[in-house]
């Protein structure tokens, strides 16, 4: 009998235990700065995952909730919990990005410390806008990429540049030192902080799929030059290269990018020429892809392949529809597919024409759900439209000078902030972490496929949208309102 109860206790402690593991983990974040040092009324940072712009389908940031927002003399904190399932690569979504690793479960702490000096002395680029440090036991695995490079250099952004000056057996050799150094800062990095095997490896895949796109450039700047002309060993490098591990390709960003560039520039039968027949090229790396990657990997790349030459309607391609139906014939992945045909939509949009009525009767909604349309923004004195999101940093950036210039106009212009967020609670969380007033505030429905969007081609935010009393736009080339130049504009507008 005993025996039995001992069973049955075992049996539901597994099931539970077993539930539990498929349960959706809370990685905690609590951001932690000083405000006379940052300037801002409140500071959080977004976690993205490690795909980026290529998390097809889906949203490129881990579902976030805010805990709490506290704010002391001269000390402030933002908590926020982050939906993460497994540990990868991943980014803090401060400048560039803080390349890291995401851990569910885990708590940490960054401490935002201060911006970086325009004129500070870099061995080496550096694409963040604010020096962080971390806190927790894991604190060493989250700071591992930014310490390689500040050593070593950022293998994201650490390319070299060939040119014909130099023959391939230098430019490689440059290559192979570039990697050899960050090899041996990683290896001495993870013995000294006793860095785990699982973080490692997916340091050592990114670090390594930067070496590969390096050796790549020369073919990817020279149609004239192939795989063959490379001296040993780099072509035997190349030619064995396997960028297939699954586990790598979907928790990592520089591996993964480093197998679509590989399979476009060194696998086709043929040469992919930089300035030939597209339509060519299309179907040369779309049958190599299929042929050469199985399952997830594949469907991935083929998405990447297809989306990439179907976004620019100037390309003629005779092949897209009868490739797209192909495509869906052997992905059983429903993101990528709507993913697809929406990229094939705004395509087909963009060939057509859009009128201002038409931007000016797009859709706007405000923090309380009512619609509006973009006209009736406009009242009886100059406007200003914001252009932003939450997830935008140079959008960020701008909000103090946006809040000095409403404070200096605010009777005389009216002030309209329109997000570009597609997820509501990010655009209104991110609002009351920056104390925006919630009274011109709202949401462009349908964001960068909008006829706003469209009409005016905002390809990229913050965007400015200025006009008269009368409703005609003003001309304010790329000015923000951070340039001393914006003001002198709204001078003259409100004379």
């Amino acid at each position: 009998m005993l025996k039995r109860k001992v069973a049955t206790l075992l049996f539901f402690t597994l099931l539970l235990q077993g539930m539990n593991g498929f349960a959706q983990k809370h990685t905690t974040i609590v951001f932690r700065y000083n405000q006379d040092s940052i300037k801002q009324d409140a500071l959080n940072y977004h976690l993205m995952k490690s795909f980026g712009p290529h998390t097809f389908g889906e949203s490129e940031l881990y579902p976030e909730i805010l805990i709490s927002f506290i704010k002391q003399k001269g000390y402030s904190e933002t908590i926020y919990n982050y939906e993460v399932k497994d540990t990868a690569c991943g980014y803090i979504a401060d400048g560039f990005g803080h390349p890291t690793f995401v851990i569910p479960g885990d708590t940490l702490i960054i401490n935002v410390k201060s911006k970086i000096p325009k004129t500070a002395s870099k061995p080496f680029y550096i694409p963040w806008f604010h020096y962080i440090s971390f806190e927790g036991k894991n604190k060493f695995v989250y700071s591992l990429f930014d310490s390689l490079m500040l050593i070593a250099g950022d293998p994201r952004y650490n390319y070299l540049y060939y040119s014909r000056k130099d023959t391939l057996n230098t430019f490689c050799k440059k290559v192979a030192g570039v990697y050899s150094q960050q090899l041996k800062f990683l290896d001495k990095y993870c013995k000294r902080h006793k860095i785990g095997i699982p973080f490692k490896k997916l340091a050592l895949s990114e670090v390594y799929g930067a070496y590969i796109t390096n050796l790549l450039k020369p073919l990817e700047n020279y149609d004239t030059l192939t795989v063959n002309d490379y001296p040993n060993p780099y072509r035997d490098i190349l030619l064995n290269c396997k960028l297939n591990d699954p586990v790598f390709y979907f928790k990592t960003t520089i591996y993964s990018n480093a197998a679509y560039t590989y399979s476009s520039l060194v696998m086709p039968s043929e040469k992919v020429q930089k300035n030939g027949d597209k339509n060519r090229n299309l179907n040369l790396i779309y049958n190599t892809i299929k042929l050469n990657f199985k399952d997830s990997i594949r469907n991935h790349l083929l998405t990447n392949c297809l989306s990439g030459y179907i976004s620019k309607p100037n390309y003629v391609l005779p092949s897209l529809d009868s490739l797209l139906t192909d495509f869906k014939t052997i992905s059983n992945n429903n993101l990528y597919t709507h993913f697809l045909d929406s990229v094939l939509t705004k395509r087909k949009a963009l060939k057509g024409k859009y009128s201002l009525n038409d931007a000016m009767f797009s859709q706007v909604v405000d923090t309380r759900d009512q619609l509006f349309t973009v006209k009736q923004l406009f009242k009886t004195k100059p406007l200003l439209i914001i252009c932003w999101a939450s997830w935008c940093a140079p959008c960020i950036r701008e909000i103090p000078s946006e809040k000095k210039m409403q404070d200096l106009y605010r009777d005389k212009v009216d002030f309209v902030y329109l997000s570009f967020d597609n997820n509501k609670k990010s655009w209104t969380d991110k609002l009351l972490t920056l104390s925006i007033k919630d009274d011109r505030n709202y949401l462009l429905t349908n964001n960068n496929s909008s006829n706003l969007a469209l009409f005016y081609k905002i390809n990229a935010i913050p965007f400015y949208l200025l006009y008269d009393k009368d409703g005609n736009k003003v001309e304010i080339k790329e000015l923000r309102p951070s340039d001393e130049g914006f003001r002198s504009i709204l001078e003259k507008l409100i004379q």
